[in-house]
C-alpha cells in the first residue's frame, strides 16, 4: 500500500504542476544564486522519469473514466475503502498519516484501481475452465473471532488460558493489543476465500479450523501474531451462484499477477489507440510508448 500510495501522491503533485505551469512566472523559491520558478521546476519534473511515468497514469485514468466511469459507483469505492481500513484495523490513520495522505486521496487512487479493473473485465475473457477451477479452490464463508497478541509468546499464552478453560472473553481483554474489533471481543464479519479485506495467512488458517470452538495461533503477512477461535461455518454454495464473485476474483488475480503485465498493457494500449490519445509535449512524447506499443505485432506496426 506505501508504494501505491506514493505513486499517487506524485501523480497530485505533477497534476498541480500542470496547472502551475499556466502561470509560470510565480517564484517558488530565491537564493544568492538565484530564483526557482513554477516553469523551472514543472520542465524539470516533467523530463525525470518518475515525472513521465505519472504523467501516463493520469493521462490512462482520464481516458478510463471517461470510457468506464459509469461502471464504478461511489458504492463501490466505499466498498474498497472499508476493506483498506479493515486490513490495517488500528494502524489505519496511522499508515495515512505517515503516507501523508488523505482520506479522499487514499478513495481516488481505488476509484483509479477500479476503473482499470472494469477496463480489463470488459475486454477480458474469462473462460469456463478458470471459472472451475476457482470454483474448485473456494473455501466458503467463516465467522472467527481474532485477538492480535504482543508477540507469539503472548498468542500462545492466550492459547494456553482457552485450553485451561477460560472465557474467550476474559482472554482477549487480557492479551489483545488491537481495539479494531473490541467492541465486539474481535469477532470479525464472515469472509470465505475471495475476500481482500482478511490477510491471506489469517484466512488460511481459519479454514483449517474444522468445528466451531476451535482455536488456533498464526501469524499474518506482516509479523503480527494472533489467535483465532471458529465461531460459525458455511455449507459451499453452487458453482452458479457464485459466478459473479469468481469472475470478480480471477480478474482481480490476472490484474494484480506481474506475470500479465505485458497483457494488461496491451489491454490499456488497445484503449487509448480508440481513444486517440496524442501525446503533444516533445518531453511526454515517449511516456505513454509502453502501452501504446503493447501487443502490436512488428508486422502491423
Amino acid at each position: 500500500m506505501r508504494k501505491f500510495i506514493w505513486g499517487l501522491l506524485v501523480v497530485i503533485f505533477v497534476g498541480g504542476m500542470v496547472f502551475l505551469s499556466v502561470n509560470s512566472s510565480k517564484t517558488l523559491a530565491t537564493s544568492t544564486a538565484g530564483k526557482i520558478t513554477e516553469k523551472d521546476f514543472y520542465n524539470q519534473i516533467k523530463k525525470s522519469s518518475a515525472g513521465k511515468q505519472e504523467f501516463a497514469k493520469m493521462v490512462i485514468n482520464k481516458v478510463l473514466e471517461d470510457k468506464y466511469g459509469d461502471n464504478v459507483s461511489k458504492a463501490d469505492v466505499d466498498s474498497a475503502f472499508e476493506a483498506q481500513k479493515s486490513q490495517y484495523g488500528s494502524s489505519f490513520k496511522e499508515v495515512l498519516a505517515s503516507n501523508n495522505m488523505t482520506e479522499k486521496q487514499l478513495k481516488d487512487s481505488l476509484r483509479n484501481n477500479l476503473l482499470t479493473k472494469a477496463a480489463i473485465k470488459a475486454n477480458y475473457n474469462v473462460t469456463e475452465k478458470q471459472i472451475k477451477k476457482a470454483y474448485d479452490d473456494y473455501k466458503p464463508a467463516v465467522t472467527i473471532s481474532m485477538l492480535k497478541a504482543k508477540n507469539e509468546e503472548n498468542a500462545k499464552n492466550a492459547a494456553n488460558d482457552i485450553k485451561d478453560g477460560k472465557s474467550w472473553s476474559e482472554v482477549y481483554k487480557k492479551y489483545s493489543t488491537d481495539s479494531t474489533y473490541k467492541s465486539t471481543t474481535g469477532k470479525i464479519s464472515a469472509f470465505d476465500s475471495t475476500s481482500t479485506s482478511v490477510d491471506s495467512s489469517i484466512q488460511n488458517a481459519a479454514f483449517k479450523l474444522n468445528k466451531v470452538g476451535d482455536y488456533a495461533v498464526t501469524s499474518d503477512s506482516s509479523g503480527n501474531y494472533y489467535l483465532l477461535k471458529l465461531e460459525k461455518k458455511t455449507d459451499k454454495p453452487s458453482l452458479n451462484s457464485l459466478r459473479s464473485k469468481l469472475t470478480e476474483q480471477i480478474i482481480t488475480e490476472f490484474m494484480n499477477s506481474s506475470d500479465n503485465t505485458s497483457k494488461v498493457q496491451a489491454i490499456i494500449g488497445k484503449i487509448l489507440r480508440k481513444a486517440d490519445v496524442s501525446v503533444k509535449d516533445s518531453d511526454l512524447k515517449s511516456s505513454l510508448n509502453t502501452y501504446l506499443t503493447a501487443g502490436i505485432s512488428s508486422n502491423n506496426k
